[in-house]
């Protein structure tokens, strides 16, 4: 269950709000008065708040340089209120506490009942969130009792929908319910269309917890829609992930994989690590259930990274809380020498008129102990010195054994990187040669990185008559597994072009499918490639090719085409109907682009994200007029800047060809 909160409600009248294009409209007014603005500043900063971008911190920015210029406190309260739900979203949870109580403070100050309810709520909800359920609790009834007392009915809907979740965390699903229909009726009274979201995920997760699937359902698709609707994508993510679940209980795996992957895509792009941590579990769990091996471990793969990535991110936080715990004891401690102190000296005036012979008779005691202690003392000093030798003697022993066993290891290792090296030298004899390219294809370019010392990813040609043939592949795996693919690959493409006299793409592409399957994808390993075979027929310079889960680019009249492929491997899949050829029409100066995943799986940049294909298009778009060689330095650069210090996490292999 992943349980949500009204946050965003709290001090936001939906009720009133102008929509997007009104509001934008007096945001870029340049007559509209300060007082119009902020309102659209304002309100606009929680329409934005679940958008997956920075504009509700911009919008919040520039209304809180109107509120500085009136002195308006009681504004000034609601940007803070406005910053802190900003920070919450996006997990950035000491920020968020800090504006919480900026605004709470300031309207304490001012004894003004809406700014305290609505800090008080925000904070519950915050602890809540952290499952400080206690703390979150205390808030909660802070902000009911101020809502009570002056009657802020509007205002009731976020802390019955907090009351809801917190009840139910509390295992009590009857309340929680109770807490729930309320919250959901006053949001209904005042279309507060994020609230009736939230309300609306929050029920459906009661209803999952009492095993009332009917209703969980009907509640989880009323709020999955909704947050499509008035796009949302966090609600969206959490009712997503819900409904896969059940689903995925109700054995329906296909529709579970459905809503997991929603879920999936929708935590990337909001960079919600346990919605996406919970997805892959899902889709996991759904591939097995249809007994998809392969998809399964695939799936389990990075649902165990992104699981290991927060329990580090955990361990963390408990570090740091551990710190403060320890500095807090350290003073303490300090505290306490210093007052221990303070009394000796005390008890030393006080005690400074007793006679001569208790004075005679304590030294006599301290002589006796020193003594005492210096004998004790020095038999230590032996014993010790006798462990030490021993111990260093041990020592001695063992790093002798460790220098051998360090010299065997190095050996091995020297014996295992001579072989890669070797199968190294192999498989670049089997990739296309820079003179056969120049002179088949001359103004081209071939940006090729491995991961590894060798590399699951190729490009091989041949020439047949007048027919070229160029193929950019990835094969499964990288490494010394993925080479040893490319090998056998670029072995089976050869005979169906060399040997059978096949000459249409497609059809090379369904032999060489054929003999992967017969040979080594017997017991349902998927072993294969995904890639492109470009046929250019220097006849007539028509150019056909065939894709297999892999798009070439095209770009003419600085436009940019992905152009058609089939969406299966070649090898063991879903599907093996007979590839698709395909023809592309084209002119001279047109520019084709062949690339495998690496590149646009890379992550790099400020945030550690992917690349992604959309950014790799608008690079080679943006790179196309330059020349080749340009391009490829341009390429290359921005791979290695966006990598920057994190690791290459799969072959690149990008070809440009302009005709």
């Amino acid at each position: 269950m992943s349980l949500t909160l009204a946050l965003v409600l709290f001090g936001h009248n939906k009720a009133h709000s102008l929509n997007k294009d009104s509001l934008l409209k007096i945001i870029r007014n340049p007559v509209a008065n300060d007082s119009s603005k902020f309102n659209a500043l304002y309100e606009m900063g929680w329409e934005m708040i679940y958008s997956g971008t920075d504009s509700t911190y911009i919008l919040a920015k520039q209304a809180l340089l109107l509120v500085k210029k009136g002195r308006d406190k009681k504004k000034q309260t609601k940007i803070f209120n406005l910053f802190g739900g900003y920070y919450q979203v996006k997990s950035e949870y000491l920020q968020a506490i800090e504006y919480y109580q900026k605004s709470l403070k300031i309207g304490e100050e001012l004894q003004d009942p809406d700014a305290m309810l609505v800090a008080y709520g925000n904070i519950g909800a915050l602890y809540i969130h952290l499952g400080q359920n206690k703390k979150g609790l205390e808030y909660q009834f802070k902000s009911l009792n101020i809502a009570l007392k002056f009657n802020k009915r509007q205002k009731l809907a976020s802390i019955y929908n907090n009351l809801c979740l917190l009840t139910l965390n509390a295992r009590d699903p009857k309340k929680a319910i109770e807490y729930g229909l309320k919250s959901l009726e006053i949001f209904r009274e005042f279309n507060e269309k994020n609230g009736i979201c939230s309300a609306m995920g929050n029920l459906g997760n009661a209803y999952l917890y009492i095993k009332d699937m009917d209703k969980a359902l009907e509640s989880l698709k009323a709020c999955y829609k909704l947050a499509d609707e008035i796009d949302n994508p966090f609600e969206k993510s959490k009712a997503a992930v819900d409904l896969g679940g059940i689903y995925l209980n109700k054995k329906q795996y296909n529709e579970a994989i459905k809503y997991y992957s929603e879920a999936k895509a929708i935590g990337e792009e909001i960079e919600d690590k346990i919605t996406i941590r919970d997805s892959y579990e899902g889709i996991y769990n759904s591939y097995k259930g249809l007994n998809n091996t392969q998809k399964a471990l695939e799936s389990f793969e990075h649902f165990y990274a992104f699981t290991n990535s927060l329990n580090q991110e955990e361990k963390e936080a408990a570090v740091n809380q551990k710190e403060m715990e320890f500095e807090f004891n350290k003073k303490a401690v300090r505290d306490s020498i210093k007052n221990a102190e303070e009394g000796k000296v005390k008890d030393v005036l006080l005690n400074a008129n007793k006679t001569q012979i208790e004075n005679d008779q304590i030294l006599k005691i301290f002589l006796t102990a020193g003594l005492i202690l210096v004998i004790a003392f020095g038999v230590t000093i032996f014993n010790r010195f006798r462990i030490t030798r021993k111990q260093k003697q041990i020592i001695e022993l063992k790093n002798k054994q460790t220098e051998e066993q360090k010299a065997i290891i190095e050996n091995k290792n020297k014996e295992i990187l001579d072989s890669i090296n070797y199968a190294k030298r192999i498989q670049y004899t089997l990739l296309a040669h820079e003179d056969f390219l120049n002179e088949n294809i001359p103004d081209h370019f071939v940006l090729y990185k491995p991961k590894d010392i060798v590399s699951g990813d190729y490009y091989w040609a041949v020439k047949k008559g007048h027919l070229f043939y160029l193929a950019c592949c990835d094969s499964t795996g990288h490494g010394v597994p993925g080479a040893f693919m490319s090998l056998l690959n670029i072995g089976f493409l050869s005979e169906a072009i060399n040997e059978k006299n096949i000459t249409e793409p497609h059809k090379i592409f369904n032999y060489t499918r054929e003999r992967l399957i017969n040979s080594i994808s017997k017991e349902e390993q998927k072993d294969g490639f995904d890639g492109v075979l470009l046929c250019m027929n220097q006849q007539n310079n028509a150019i056909t090719y065939v894709g297999a889960n892999s798009a070439p680019v095209l770009i003419s009249n600085n436009t940019l085409v992905e152009l058609p492929y089939d969406k299966m491997p070649v090898g063991k899949g879903e599907s093996e109907r007979s590839f698709t050829e395909h023809t592309i029409s084209c002119k001279p100066t047109d520019t084709i682009y062949l690339f495998t995943d690496g590149y646009a799986d890379q992550f790099g940049g400020p945030k550690g994200k992917k690349f992604k294909n959309k950014q790799l298009e608008e690079l080679l778009l943006k790179s196309h007029i330059l020349k080749v060689p340009e391009q490829k330095e341009v390429i290359e650069n921005t791979f290695m800047d966006w990598k920057g210090n994190l690791e290459q996490i799969d072959d690149v292999l990008v070809i440009g060809i302009r005709l």
